[in-house]
């Protein structure tokens, strides 16, 4: 299908000032003032966005593009990448089995007039025009520099296109207005990077998903007398949070050790808290494993083999992993406090940087349904989107309980193999360190989006599904 890309960058300022010289001076002091507006979580009562001039740099639906370049789990809001499992239905993700309306709201037609009245234009100054389309997600989403957000820019793909993309606020403290294209932290959707580059090793027969992997990685980082039972170790349980490893969330984020390396053999040194293979327990030292796996299978560094066996057959060169500190050009300066290194440690478990759109491509790369190239076949992808439950009970433990069991319905929810199941046909992943929110979903209906965050508001993935629910159902069909 022919699509009409959109894509703008808005300073806040910008935005603000187109607002401000409108008879609307009442929405510009909403949308700007720095009030914030109520953003429910779908399912709840709608918000209702309050109507606002259209930006004559925002295409509507329809119209022209711009010439400017445009349970889910809730995640620790402290310092670290630590989802809790999915516990409900997919609610909260736009588009999967309980999704939010995608019409026009009633009072708006598609083509930014007012039904039953005047056109923007000709508005008396006692009307208020209304924001529709584009114009609208874009609007929404200034909620989160309302609470006090430095940036966030957003991608959104419907059938494997790209049909909108915005950056809105500042890239530095300094002031210089964020672009699409700029790259952000993207924390845990790091582990969908480094999962995806592992399980093609495993396709081509480089190492099996059962294959006992323990000792192998304890002898790559210098432990000589690992802990019981990392031996039994295998991939499948390190992809799938399985692997016994405690959180250890002082080592990784606390400066205790000063890389994946050292991190890991603190992991493997120590005690497991459970036995490998049994219950989830989400840790960012197993997607560490991984990534020294894969340059132990291959002689190679980590993220070269990310490159090639991933990132440059999609088309994108300028993800990179980053240091805690570390900025650059066309990058997203995310506040720090001083002496912290976690970006260094997390490596392939959270230390990428990327823009949105390359965010979107890749778990668009996840769906067989959408043209493109695709690293994984159907057979592992199956196992990917497969959700991971509690091995079922012995008969021994059975025969202590009181009540009768009877298997669960099966679950549409959970996690996977470093993929976020929200439900039937919808996946993703989240991230949060600190100043850092991102999040990315394929949802039921074709549509997916990434969303990226520098600053502390949302302060839970949560909230943050929620707005871009509400931008979403602003914007109309996608």
């Amino acid at each position: 299908m022919s699509m009409t890309l959109h894509s703008a960058r808005i300073p806040l300022r910008n935005l603000c000032a187109s607002l401000a010289v409108t008879a609307a001076l009442a929405v510009a002091a909403t949308a700007c003032g720095g009030v914030q507006r109520q953003v429910d979580v779908p399912g709840a009562a709608p918000a209702t966005a309050p109507a606002a001039p259209v930006d004559p740099k925002v295409a509507t639906p329809g119209g022209v593009a711009t010439t400017e370049p445009a349970e889910v789990p809730a995640e620790d809001p402290s310092n670290s990448t630590t989802p809790s499992p999915p516990s409900s239905g997919p609610a909260l993700v736009p588009g999967s089995t309980a999704a939010p309306s995608t019409e026009p709201s009633p009072e708006s037609s598609v083509d930014g007039s007012s039904v039953g009245g005047s056109s923007s234009a000709g508005a008396p100054l006692n009307e208020t025009p209304t924001v529709t389309g584009w114009a609208a997600f874009d609007l929404h989403l200034t909620t989160i520099l309302e609470s006090g957000s430095r940036a966030v820019s957003a991608t959104v793909l419907r059938d494997g296109e790209v049909v909108h993309e915005v950056a809105l606020g500042d890239r530095t403290e300094a002031g210089d207005p964020v672009e699409v294209g700029d790259r952000y932290r993207i924390a845990s959707i790091s582990k969908v990077v480094t999962a995806v580059t592992v399980l093609r090793l495993v396709e081509r027969g480089a190492i099996g998903l059962d294959d006992p992997v323990g000792a192998r990685l304890a002898a790559r980082v210098g432990v000589t007398d690992p802990a019981s039972g990392v031996e039994q170790i295998a991939l499948r349980h390190l992809l799938t949070h399985r692997s016994g490893i405690a959180q250890y969330e002082d080592l990784m984020f606390r400066r205790q050790v000063e890389s994946c390396d050292q991190a890991a053999a603190v992991g493997l040194g120590r005690g497991l808290e459970r036995a490998p293979g049994t219950t989830f327990r989400y840790s960012n030292l197993n997607l560490c494993l991984v990534g020294l796996l894969i340059e132990d299978l291959t002689a190679r560094p980590y993220e070269d083999v990310v490159r090639d066996e991933l990132l440059a057959p999609l088309g994108v060169d300028g993800m990179r992993l980053a240091g805690t500190f570390d900025v650059r050009d066309g990058e997203v300066e995310h506040r720090s406090d001083d002496g912290r290194n976690y970006m260094e440690v997390l490596a392939g478990a959270g230390s990428w940087i990327a823009s949105p759109t390359e965010v979107a491509t890749i778990i668009d790369s996840l769906d067989l349904s959408t043209p493109g190239w695709k690293p994984l076949g159907a057979d592992t992808m199956a196992q990917m989107r497969a959700i991971t439950e509690d091995p079922p009970l012995t008969p021994e433990q059975a025969a202590t309980t009181s009540t009768t069991l009877e298997p669960p319905p099966p679950r549409t929810t959970g996690y996977g193999m470093a993929l976020m199941i929200f439900g039937p046909d919808a996946f993703g992943h989240t991230g949060t360190v600190e100043s850092t929110h991102a999040m990315t979903v394929r949802q039921a209906d074709g549509v997916t989006w990434a969303i990226t965050v520098s600053g502390d508001h949302p302060s839970s993935t949560r909230d943050l599904a929620g707005i871009v629910a509400e931008a979403l159902r602003d914007a109309g069909p996608v």
